[in-house]
């Protein structure tokens, strides 16, 4: 059976909502992180049977973000692209189909990843407002962050977690106040600077190269985070300090068989192994990495404490502490350089922004074993276990 493997991978800077990124669409974040992951491979562009790429917010210029993020990265047009949208985890969900497509001898080089601009989410009205009928608008931003099962905003979700499990508004703002540590330190020791390539904006000053992740605060005290409101619920716990940020950003991976990496001299960098998923409570939505995990790890003939680095994406601190806990994950193996609730949550790119960190830590600390996990808004979780070859 052939085996999939990972050669190259880059991602953007994560900007802030409304941030450096506002005027950039999800589509040129894409091909941004397509064309510099393609070069960085050594494959010839001709040779890329697929692409396959994550986007939640699939309207305005985003309406098939896939296809355009392939043909703006120079790819020719023969190279077909499909969108792939499981919400938060999308672009790790491309990378797996990507993988799933290689093994079962479908392709032999696939681009996968994923982008999104939540700036540039769409208002939509319905067909009514085109004959001047009554018609609601409806924010397709509140909808990619909303829960579409019990139609509440996904912050509601970790109250109830946080409510179920026990968990402080003091733990939650103490595991959010160690997020941000660790993004500014990899930050200050430029952990991130190969693995982010650089995008144009223009800027009243002029044009500006971003190659520096937005969302990270470096003013952020525990006396701060203490202080700052409830958002979803009235005396509840979760706040702005405490989830994840809105922002903008783009990653992409190339992907091959093993054997025809070796036959083409290129150096692999992680080799996918397994990928689990499952549905839970979409009430509980953030507790869906706990069975998915469990699910790849299985698969894959691991134990928990076989993984050397875990990248869990930080939804919220109150579903992160669950899954940890529930997990039994060392800390100092988990989101070792930040993750949402400092670095930011573009949703539909996040999966595979998540691979590329581990990528790069993995290849840097020489870790045999890491894992990418995600909870995933309408009850899901999606994990995939990658090995250092």
């Amino acid at each position: 059976m052939k085996e999939a493997v990972i050669v190259s991978g880059v991602r953007t800077a994560i900007g802030r909502f409304g941030g450096i990124f506002k005027d950039v669409s999800a589509p040129v974040l894409g091909a941004a992180a397509i064309k510099r992951a393609v070069e960085n491979s050594g494959v010839n562009l001709k040779d890329v049977d697929e692409v396959v790429f994550g986007n939640s917010i699939q309207g305005a210029e985003a309406g098939y973000a896939a296809r355009m993020s392939s043909l703006l990265s120079g790819l020719p047009q023969e190279v077909p692209a499909v969108a792939i949208n499981r919400q938060c985890a999308s672009g790790l969900e491309a990378i797996n189909i990507a993988a799933q497509l290689i093994i079962s001898n479908q392709a032999e080089i696939v681009v996968a990843g994923g982008t999104e601009s939540m700036s540039q989410a769409p208002f939509l009205n319905t067909y009514q407002s085109r004959f001047g009928g009554h018609s609601t608008n409806s924010d397709a931003l509140m909808n990619s962050i909303s829960c579409p099962v019990n139609q509440y905003q996904m912050g509601v979700t970790a109250e109830n977690i946080a409510s179920k499990y026990k968990i402080s508004r003091e733990e939650q703002d103490h595991y959010a106040l160690e997020s941000q540590r660790r993004a500014i330190d990899a930050i200050k020791n430029s952990k991130f600077k190969q693995q982010i390539v650089g995008v144009t904006v223009s800027t009243e000053s002029g044009e500006k190269v971003v190659d520096q992740d937005e969302c990270p605060r470096t003013d952020s005290t525990i006396e701060k985070l203490i202080n700052l409101p409830p958002v979803f619920q009235e005396n509840g716990t979760v706040t702005a300090g405490n989830s994840s940020v809105i922002s903008d950003g783009a990653a992409a991976v190339v992907m091959m068989s093993l054997d025809l990496c070796r036959n083409l001299g290129i150096e692999p960098q992680l080799k996918w192994i397994s990928r689990g998923v499952a549905g839970v409570d979409p009430a509980l939505m953030g507790t869906g990495p706990v069975p998915a995990l469990r699910k790849s790890i299985l698969s894959a003939g691991l134990n928990i404490d076989d993984l050397d680095l875990i990248e869990l994406n930080e939804a919220f601190a109150a579903q992160s502490i669950y899954c940890i806990r529930e997990l039994g994950l060392d800390i100092e193996k988990t989101n070792v350089n930040g993750s949402g609730i400092s670095l930011g949550h573009p949703i539909g790119a996040t999966g595979a922004i998540l691979v590329v960190k581990l990528m790069e830590e993995m290849n840097t600390k020489n870790y045999l074993y890491g894992a990418a996990s995600l909870c995933v808004g309408g009850g899901q979780g999606v994990s995939s276990v990658f090995e250092n070859i």
